[in-house]
């Protein structure tokens, strides 16, 4: 039985993301008032603060994998994560499969187990007094990036129907990468389909977003994860630093982030 199957039948997450390039506080707020778009209304939700630590092997033997490895605190709940098998589907449609399990005796050791990692030894109640950080050092895995994101999030529903069918969810998230002691962020829209039938909105949603706030927002092709891989590499290299303002990334930068992600030189 392979890793997908044993820790889930079906669990695909399948979006389009958008950069906003510029101008980016005055545009989350535009977005963020933005009652529809299309035939369809955005719903309001609880906006919220994610933490994110990704993790890996000193080797880079998971991203080698293709496998990205992350705890999630959200609501005061710690949760871990991995993503894989990312491919782009229907043209513009970026699905990656994704598991998500709260953070247990049983979840990390199944975890452990399927990614072909050291399983901690420690027994139940010597786990729940260890901190998330120093079981997943046991198990071979470091620090590989830090974020915080301010997520305020849409139900994207159909205009004037009953019962109301949420289609997708659009997020407006404030993205801030720690790298060491230097804070960077950006601000990006996520639109992921409820279902496979979903598909088609996600694409009409982004088109029309993209068609409204064009040059500002653009769609990017790839994750905030392997996104903030490509910014350490170039602020350790020091490429980007006529690229940055006030902690924040010019329109320009995103250029070279995206071909630096393209070449692999990261």
């Amino acid at each position: 039985m392979s890793f997908k199957e044993k820790l889930s039948p079906a669990a695909y997450e399948s979006e389009i993301a958008l950069i906003i390039k510029d101008d980016a506080e005055h545009t989350r707020k535009e977005l963020a008032d933005l009652g529809g778009i299309l035939e369809y209304e955005l719903k309001p939700k609880p906006p919220r603060l994610i933490f994110d630590t990704y993790y890996d092997t000193s080797e880079d033997s998971l991203r080698q994998r293709k496998i990205s490895l992350r705890t999630r605190r959200l609501s005061g709940n710690l949760l871990i994560s991995t993503k894989s098998d990312v491919r782009r589907i229907a043209g513009t449609i970026i699905r990656r499969r994704e598991i998500e399990l709260p953070w247990s005796y049983n979840s990390i050791r199944l975890v452990a187990k399927n990614l072909k990692l050291t399983i901690p030894k420690s027994s139940i109640s010597q786990f729940h007094r260890i901190p998330a950080s120093r079981t997943l050092a046991t198990m071979g895995l470091e620090v590989i990036q830090e974020r915080r994101t301010r997520r305020e999030t849409r139900d994207v529903v159909r205009k004037n129907r009953t019962p109301t069918l949420v289609l997708a969810e659009l997020a407006i998230d404030r993205v801030i990468y720690t790298f060491n002691d230097r804070k960077l962020g950006l601000s990006e829209i996520e639109i992921e389909a409820k279902s496979s039938r979903s598909l088609a909105t996600v694409r009409d949603v982004a088109t029309a977003l993209v068609s409204k706030y064009r040059p500002v927002l653009q769609q990017w092709f790839h994750g905030k994860f392997v996104t903030g891989l490509a910014i350490r590499t170039l602020l350790e290299t020091k490429t980007l630093q006529d690229y940055l303002v006030n902690g924040d990334l010019k329109p320009e930068a995103f250029r070279l982030i995206d071909r630096t992600i393209r070449s692999r030189e990261f």
